[in-house]
């Protein structure tokens, strides 16, 4: 039942779409019933297609093996909790447990002549054979019931739901079952009347039929058009029956049931003229209306018609090879791209066989694939073999001591003592035969440097198997080179237990002038093998991250790179960090230890407002101001665009050299933020929400939110992408501003208003708050904050606009008000006091609200899906 699933899930949506798209008026309900042994239920009910779809979807199949279940209790409870005339499908892999009970198949039999309903059984698999009373069962209410019963695998289900799809497309309030019949193998006939007009006649047959015979009144026999035919049964149209005594033959191979329906077209597609139909409709004409419906390749009610793309589902198309591309009304079998049709399939096109096919460089080796092709520039050149050009790094263009790095356009004389990876595990160390961690080595490519306590450079001797924290240990074989012999190639071998080089690979080596060496890795020739370090081979010169090895004043040391090199303290410039609720300042040590002082020793002034931390792996220390307004010497000013934050660190520092001209360093530490705000929540799942860009006069980064909240705690908000409430709801709408320094402001909610649409000028309104005050002609518009705090509140209770609309959306004015300017709040008893009319007004809106219990109705359509399945809900 698993698999059946998984398949039924990819065409429950897709076929309760295409219901509503042929009837896109109207209420139906949808009921789906569970169904094992030995328990049968829950009944789950709604009226809307997204929640029956969930229901569905969050079945999961367990258990199984248990055979026959208890479908006829299943299907009574699905008959009694049913609108007439729906349509009823019992999905199931097993026989029906109770059969036997008399008194509840006899109520089943009831309810059907009542209800009008119709059953379909669609099974994947039975307990016995199909003679036996256990399914035969099944046979026999489809046949009282004008329904079906399907025997198919899982892989043909999408058949299935296109003959579904067929029936379901019918009113369920224009058909007349005009005949039933059961019959053996052989010829039979049966004998119908019509009696009123018809549109159409519905021919449904289960069993393996040879020919199908129909004859009119006149005793003439009649086209017939074949909806579907599979060995589980047909189903055929038959347009315009005339009134009077009709007569169908048939020949058949075996055991097989026959029902005739009359259909009518119903109001929702009948017009006065065919000028009412959508141009992609047809219009028949009967006695008395005529009737429009969608052509080929578009659905719809006749009056709207849409295109269907085939190509959305696997079973909407025949496109047995290359890709459905829809089209309008229709759609194509394209080959993908280095194919070609020829003969109903896709073949390869030789791209290499003409120029004009490929897009390969000039002289350069074409190469064809199953679809594709590949272009290779010739020796000596480079590229991609789209574009082809003289490869530099072949011809000596770069200096021996450095690596010549190729690329589309250019090259690079780059050199690998400046341009490496670090290597710092101290694991690789020829010691280490306990820290066994299986490390491998395969993937690393490119120039790398060991440093740390593992040791700085390979060993030049054999290592141990199980050693360097790997199976196989990898050394140099041969020796390190010197500065003036440049780039070496060398041979590294991996110790084994056969030996000290069971495998080995070929590896670059550069001596620099730092007295380290680089080495230029090409992986491992398997795995697990690493690439060893000689632990006697110490560790002293390495450098920090800033530093550099250098030849200063005759002798080598670590000084700053280039990148941070300084003269004297006034030209220290920190590397500054603006976040929003602090400011940082960053200092790299050995800028102050080239000009003597020493950096470990640094000291803060004023330790109560700022606070530092010291960063070893980067070699640096940094400062964190706060951004608050009114402490520490923080200043703020406005240039009517950006809020500026200044502040001054002042630092003691301790001299390393014999005499000092300087014992403090002033650091003026400045920040802009822009003055605009983003409305938002912190925390919410799918929110009904919306935000927008505020710049104000005023400190900081801002965020502010709206949104609608299920109570009064205003904590919890709507999700989803519409609010369904009743008129005696309440409607909570609240608004947030977040970050920065909002002391020196408060939130005022100008004018907020309701409208039928979401167009905030919408000729239709509703006032809940003008000019700052709340409508006091509702008495319950409650207004419980604005224009006191960082937050506004305000609710009411839910309403309708007359006229045909069902949906409400709720527009706010916002501003922020400088609280230092004088008084933001708004008198409402009006006299009058300031006006925030000065602060720049924002908009936003929230919604739809729809009040429940709308919607037109012009027929009602039940669809039932019974599972027989062992389930738990995710």
């Amino acid at each position: 039942m698993s698999d059946d699933f998984i398949q039924l899930k990819s065409v429950n949506s897709w076929l309760l779409d295409r219901v509503t798209a042929r009837f896109p008026c109207g209420v139906r309900q949808y009921t789906m019933v569970e169904f094992n042994d030995p328990t049968y239920g829950p009944v789950r009910i709604t009226k809307s297609k997204e929640q029956f779809a969930d229901f569905f979807n969050s079945l999961v199949a367990s258990g199984g093996g248990d055979c026959p279940e208890l479908a006829m209790h299943g299907l009574e409870l699905a008959l009694g909790n049913s609108p007439p005339n729906s349509f009823i499908l019992v999905l199931t892999d097993a026989s029906a447990l109770d059969y036997r009970n008399s008194t509840l198949v006899n109520h089943i039999y009831s309810l059907i002549n009542i209800t009008k309903s119709q059953v379909f059984f669609l099974l994947t698999g039975l307990c016995g054979s199909i003679y036996d009373a256990d399914f035969l069962i099944y046979r026999d209410i489809a046949a009282a019931s004008f329904g079906h019963v399907f025997q198919v695998s899982v892989s043909d289900l999408n058949k299935v739901f296109n003959y579904l799809d067929f029936t379901l497309s019918r009113p369920s309030n224009s058909s007349v079952r005009l005949f039933s019949g059961e019959y053996n193998a052989g010829y039979n006939s049966g004998n119908f009347t019509i009696a009123d007009n018809f549109t159409s006649l519905i021919i449904t047959t289960d069993g393996v039929i040879y020919s199908i015979r129909v004859l009119g009144p006149n005793s003439t026999e009649l086209p017939l058009k074949q909806i579907i035919s599979e060995v589980w049964g047909s189903m055929y149209q038959l347009t315009d029956p005339k009134k009077g005594m009709w007569t169908i033959a048939i020949n058949a191979g075996g055991k097989y049931s026959l029902r005739v329906e009359g259909f009518t077209a119903v109001n929702t597609s009948s017009a006065r003229n065919c000028s009412q139909c959508h141009p992609n409709a047809t219009c028949e004409q009967y006695v008395g209306y005529v009737k429009c419906n969608c052509k080929e390749g578009f659905i719809g009610d006749g009056f709207t018609c849409s295109d269907i793309d085939e190509c959305a589902y696997s079973w909407s198309n025949n496109c047995s090879y290359g890709i459905c591309r829809n089209t309008f009304g229709s759609f194509t079998c394209d080959c993908p791209s280095g194919f070609t049709s020829s003969a109903g399939t896709c073949i390869d096109i030789d791209e290499c066989a003409r120029p004009e096919l490929n897009r390969c460089y000039l002289w350069t080796l074409c190469i064809n694939t199953y679809g594709n092709y590949s272009c290779y520039c010739p020796s000596g050149y480079y590229g991609d073999g789209f574009h082809c050009e003289i490869n530099e790094c072949l011809y000596g263009f770069c200096d021996p001591a450095v690596e010549c790095i190729k690329s589309l356009g250019y090259y690079n004389c780059s050199d690998p003592c400046s341009n490496h990876t670090v290597l710092n595990e101290p694991w690789r160390s020829t010691s280490n035969m306990y820290d066994y961690r299986y490390n491998c080595d395969y993937y690393k490519n490119g120039w790398y440097r060991f440093i740390g306590s593992g040791g700085v450079r390979m060993p030049e001797s054999c290592t141990p198997a199980y050693g360097c924290g790997t199976d196989a240990s990898m050394w140099l074989l041969g020796t390190h080179p010197i500065v003036r012999n440049g780039i070496v190639n060398r041979t590294v071998c991996a110790s084994w237990f056969w030996g000290c080089c069971e495998w080995s690979t070929t590896v670059q080596i550069k001596a620099c002038p730092g007295g380290y060496h680089v080495y230029r890795l090409n992986g491992t020739p398997a795995c697990s093998l690493t690439y060893c370090t000689d632990p006697t081979t110490n560790d002293t010169l390495t450098c920090p991250t800033d530093e550099q090895w250098q030849l200063r004043d005759g002798s080598y040391g670590c000084y700053c790179t280039d990148k941070y090199k300084v003269a004297a303290v006034t030209d220290i410039r920190p590397e500054l960090t603006c976040n929003e609720i602090d400011m940082k300042a960053t200092f790299h040590k050995c800028q102050l230890k080239s000009v003597n002082f020493n950096a470990d020793t640094v000291a803060l002034e004023d330790t109560s407002c700022f606070t530092l931390y010291q960063d070893p792996s980067t070699n640096t220390f940094t400062i964190r101001a706060p951004l608050q307004a009114g402490r520490c010497g923080l200043q703020i000013t406005n240039n009517g665009t950006h809020a500026i934050y200044k502040n001054t660190l002042n630092l003691a520092l301790a001299s390393t050299g014999v005499i000092t001209r300087e014992d403090e360093l002033a650091v003026t530490m400045s920040c802009a933020y822009p003055l605009d705000m983003m409305v938002s929540l912190d925390t919410a799942v799918n929110p009904i929400l919306s935000y927008t860009n505020i710049s104000v006069g005023g400190t900081g980064q801002f965020t502010a939110y709206m949104a609608l909240y299920q109570d009064s705690s205003y904590t919890t908000p709507y999700g989803g992408s519409a609010v369904m409430l009743t008129t005696k709801s309440m409607l909570y709408a609240g608004v947030y501003v977040r970050g920065g320094d909002t002391s020196q402001y408060v939130l005022v909610m100008k004018n907020c208003y309701a409208t039928p649409t979401n167009n905030s000028d919408d000729a239709v309104k509703y006032y809940i708050i003008k000019d700052s005050c709340p409508n006091k002609q509702d008495t319950t518009i409650s207004v419980l904050e604005n224009a006191v705090s960082r937050q506004g509140r305000m609710s009411l209770q839910v309403f309708k606009f007359v006229g045909n609309y069902s949906s409400v959306y709720i527009h706010c004015a916002i501003s922020l008000c400088d609280v230092t300017a004088g008084s933001c709040s708004p008198s409402c008893s009006g006299i009058g006091s300031r006006s925030a009319a000065a602060e720049q007004s924002y908009q936003l809106k929230v919604g739809p609200i729809i009040r429940q219990g709308t919607g037109p109705s012009f027929v009602f359509l039940g669809f039932v899906l019974l599972l027989m399945t062992q389930v738990m809900f995710l």
